[in-house]
């Protein structure tokens, strides 16, 4: 047996749905509609029903009898009126479009009479809903018959011809059939013509849709299929020409692509023995380099442990140098050659010992004596020291101090090395003169930090230090906190001094992080808890 092909897998489900769409719309459409006649043919015949007991209520009144037949049949001969009748309480037609009824009693279970006589005591209240019925006539026809109930009324009790004693509710009812054939055949018409639209509807879809799948699916698929038999017997030239911008477009181009990428991938091939032992000798020589780089780092550990014993046992020699030449400089005149060779002794061995000191400071942790501090005060201590400096000539220093600020709980002499350190390589960056700014504010959960400033861990305060001088290169950003890491030139720095204010900043619970723009400025914030109201930092 063929397989089934693709087209046919589409379009029979297709055609599937299509027809039990359709069914399903048909059915609801001729219910609707059926529905739709009825009700409007129960309520055109309760209407006649009501305007026929009207009609011939003023008749009845005065006995006029002939004059309710005449009505009565006058309906009756309208065209698609079957009967119209009026029967008493007791089921006896007094008045018939037929003459052959009147007088007849009508049996209680027939279908004029049963709504009211189904129960052991008559109805005396019906619904709306209640006063139609539909039943088929002897002609096989549909009839749709409506009564509409004679009550007992005042005119009719009180009236002279008659003899209704009050305490009788119901005189009888008028009844009226109509024929629903023509309404029945509009039905059948309506369910034949939408029978038809499906089908055509149905068919005309799936073959719009077959020859769609054919051009669009069917015929791409089999260049596909054929281009894989190839590729499969090893021929990667197949490539499959399809112009349109679908999945099945975007499947072709896919494997046209592939088919180039397993074409280059067989060159690639033919040269990877070659390839590979170069990559091979590349990655020994990264070992090697990483190996070096250990080795090295293990190699600075160890000379920073003997560059700090060798700094602690030459500190006590130069601050003895230091001593004797300071008092030989004040037993020499001043404008002599001796007391100029004095001052150079004295500057460099001050400078030997900062750089021993420094030194000690980054190989050692030591424990800071903290204490409540305003760092309000600190900072103009800090800047007491530095501003009348040559370097500060030219430097106009803005202090933005919140005085909302709480004191901070920290090491007095430490932070004002720290400030001392970022004051300094502020002014060394601006040697033209410039702008230093220095702010403070309070830092809280409920005031959102900026990006740059980083996490802070708890309630606190701030001080930022904004400078407009030459900035950082950005290369340099992530190293400026490394020890021994310095821009300046030999001689001029140490690169110990950020380092250590890094160290001191972290011991008091702290961050520092610097932000900067080459020739615009640095700005270094500082984050510091606050003191609590026991006196811990908070």
């Amino acid at each position: 047996m063929p397989a089934m092909t693709l087209r046919l897998r589409l379009v029979i489900p297709l055609a599937c749905v299509l027809i039990v769409y359709g069914g399903f719309h048909t059915y609801l459409t001729v219910k609707s509609q059926r529905e739709e006649i009825s009700s409007e043919a129960t309520l055109g015949a309760v209407r006649l029903a009501r305007t026929i007991r009207r009609s011939t209520r003023h008749a009845m009144l005065h006995s006029r009898g002939e004059d309710v037949h005449k009505m009565i049949e006058d309906v009756g001969r309208q065209e698609g009126i079957e009967h119209v009748r009026i029967l008493n309480k007791q089921g006896v037609i007094m008045y018939s479009s037929d003459p052959g009824e009147i007088n007849r009693v009508v049996d209680r279970k027939a279908e004029g009479c049963y709504q009211c006589h189904d129960a052991e005591e008559p109805l005396t209240q019906l619904e709306t809903s209640e006063l139609a019925r539909i039943f088929p006539n002897d002609d096989g026809h549909r009839t749709l018959a409506a009564i509409e109930v004679i009550y007992n009324e005042a005119s009719c009790w009180n009236a002279a011809c008659h003899a209704h004693p009050r305490s009788q509710n119901l005189l009888g009812v008028v009844d009226v059939g109509v024929s629903l054939e023509k309404a029945d055949a509009r039905v059948r018409e309506t369910t034949w013509d939408a029978i038809v639209f499906g089908v055509v509807s149905t068919t005309v879809i799936c073959g719009l849709v077959g020859l769609f799948i054919h051009r669009s699916v069917s015929r791409p698929v089999q260049r596909l299929l054929e281009c894989t038999r190839r590729v499969a017997k090893g021929d990667l030239t197949c490539k499959i020409e399809v112009s349109g911008d679908d999945e099945i477009g975007h499947l072709a181009r896919s494997f046209t692509t592939m088919t180039e990428d397993l074409r280059r991938a067989r060159r690639e091939l033919r040269d990877w023995a070659s390839k590979l032992e170069a990559e091979v000798e590349n990655k020994t020589r990264d070992l090697k380099l990483a190996q070096a780089q250990i080795m090295r780092s293990e190699k600075l550990s160890s000379i920073g442990l003997l560059a700090a014993g060798v700094a602690h046992e030459l500190n006590s020699p130069l601050m003895g140098i230091l001593t004797f030449a300071q008092l030989l400089a004040k037993r020499v005149p001043d404008d002599s050659l001796e007391k100029e060779d004095l001052q150079v002794i004295i500057s460099q061995t001050e400078r030997c010992a900062t750089i021993i000191r420094q030194l000690l400071d980054f190989s050692r942790e030591s424990t800071p004596e903290k204490k409540s501090q305003d760092v309000h005060l600190v900072l103009e201590q800090a800047i007491a020291l530095v501003e009348h400096q040559a370097l500060f000539h030219n430097i106009e220093i803005q202090r933005t101090f919140d005085p909302d600020v709480p004191p901070i709980f920290v090491d007095a002499s430490q932070m004002q090395q720290v400030f001392l350190n970022l004051l300094v390589n502020a002014g060394e960056a601006m040697p033209d003169g410039g702008r230093l700014a220095i702010q403070t504010r309070v830092l809280s959960p409920d005031v959102p930090v900026p990006s740059e400033v980083g996490e802070a861990a708890c309630e606190g305060i701030q001080i930022i230090l904004s400078d407009t001088g030459t900035g950082i290169p950005p290369e340099n950003i992530d190293k400026i906190f490394d020890p021994f890491f310095t821009s300046k030139d030999v001689g001029q720095g140490t690169g110990l001094g950020l380092a250590v204010s890094y160290g001191i900043i972290e011991q008091h619970g702290g961050t520092i992080n610097v932000q900067s723009k080459p020739d615009e400025g640095t700005t270094f914030t500082i984050s510091l808890p606050a003191v609590s109201p026991n006196g811990d930092a908070a």
